[in-house]
């Protein structure tokens, strides 16, 4: 088949979104299948081995990496000439929607993967909107009428397709994992006599991932196992702030801030590791903790939205209450006091981890591809478009000529 995907920003490595969507295009690639990736222009696209499209766009740099893409008619034009057999759409945002209005002007059928548990990201809003009264059930409102333009959507987890079913998703939804690389990501040899433990978190380091959480909880522990270490690997707006405050909780000695680390170099971070930890209460499925997993490592997480999907509690892992510091520090405590229980929970995890390999889910997504073919063209633009709009009358004209002079796509 001929798979074109859609994202806002693409940069390999860098977020979630991102290397998801590099993993499975390789993987569907030694599949056979031909794919391009249709995103914001970036100079890295250079250096990849990835076949990718790049559209100028506009920066957001509230969101890390953030771009926005206004290119409705050069992308109809692009997917025009690259002819998929189906566009695959990782984006709610500007890209999301282009993407939506041609394919319903050139007739391919699409699906849309909900990567973004949106209310988590309020904070990057121009106007900080995490506080304000009602704005989680507008974010969940946003997020279904979008995506209920779609004939077929995919989730990273159980979890998150029920609650889009539960806030008025009203087209079908199917969870499938994003994947982890089980080759690239696997357990290293066994070291026995290490004189301390260290404990792994990995994540780029902003307000909703709970960095800080973690370091609180840390500090407690330090105090019973002085030779505990923890290592942070990422970067992101909260770093400066996060190494302040290590130094104040007396950590400067235990606490290492890696900063940004290419996603290639990853897997040696996690052997070096004993156990994973993270606070964050906005994950969708969790990526990095698929991956240290894959690597064979247990994993401490907290009870909120899929993590408990991936990390099952007395099994490869434990969980504590969201924002429960003391609790979180009891986790931390009981996995690096028990090197056996470590053990233990390790394989577990890699067990798991295997039902989430890059070439299951690829085959999951050949088969959502055909039936997404068979499903009705998406209902682009929404009534409320159509009834305003001269705007959209002007892309839909614009779309409409590059249909004709792209000859379609069939």
């Amino acid at each position: 088949m001929r798979v074109a995907i859609t994202t806002d920003s693409f940069r390999d490595g860098l977020g979630g979104v991102a290397t998801a969507v590099a993993a499975l295009a390789r993987t569907l690639r030694t599949a056979g299948h031909t794919v391009r990736i249709f995103t914001a222009a970036d100079p890295s696209h250079a250096t990849l081995e990835l076949d990718v499209a790049g559209f100028p766009a506009l920066r957001y740099e509230r969101l890390p990496g953030g771009r926005v893409v206004v290119a409705p008619v050069g992308l109809a034009r692009e997917l025009a000439a690259f002819r998929p057999d189906v566009i695959h759409n990782h984006s709610m945002a500007a890209m999301g929607t282009q993407a939506l209005a041609a394919a319903r002007w050139l007739d391919v059928p699409i699906l849309g993967t909900c990567h973004i548990y949106l209310a988590g990201f309020l904070g990057y809003a121009p106007l900080p909107l995490d506080r304000v009264p009602l704005m989680d059930e507008a974010a969940w409102r946003y997020t279904v009428t979008f995506f209920n333009r779609f004939p077929l959507v995919t989730a990273p987890s159980q979890v998150m397709a029920r609650e889009l079913i539960a806030h008025g998703l009203r087209v079908p939804v199917v969870a499938v994992s994003n994947g982890v690389d089980t080759r690239l990501f696997h357990p290293g040899p066994q070291i026995s006599g290490k004189d301390s433990v260290t404990v792994l978190h990995v994540g780029r380091l902003s307000y909703e991932k709970n960095v800080d959480l973690l370091l609180r909880a840390f500090a407690r522990v330090a105090e019973q196992h002085p030779t505990a270490r923890l290592t942070i690997v990422g970067d992101g707006p909260d770093r400066e702030a996060l190494a302040r405050l290590a130094g104040e909780l007396g950590l400067g000695e235990s606490v290492r801030f890696t900063g940004f680390v290419p996603h290639e170099q990853l897997p040696a971070l996690y052997r070096a590791a004993d156990l994973f930890a993270t606070a964050s209460t906005i994950e969708t499925q969790g990526l990095v903790v698929l991956e240290a997993m894959a690597c064979g490592l247990p994993v401490i997480g907290v009870d909120a939205l899929a993590l408990p999907e991936v990390v099952h509690h007395g099994v490869n892992g434990l969980l504590a209450p969201a924002g429960d510091e003391v609790a979180l520090a009891q986790r931390l405590a009981c996995l690096i006091a028990d090197a056996s229980l470590r053990h233990r929970m390790g394989a577990a995890s890699r067990r798991l981890a295997e039902r989430h390999s890059l070439e299951r889910i690829a085959a999951q997504y050949e088969r959502l591809y055909r039936q997404a073919a068979a499903a009705p063209p998406p209902s682009f633009p929404p009534s409320w478009m159509r009834r305003g709009g001269w705007l959209w009358g002007m892309l839909a004209a614009g779309l409409h000529l590059v249909r004709g002079l792209g000859g379609g796509v069939g």
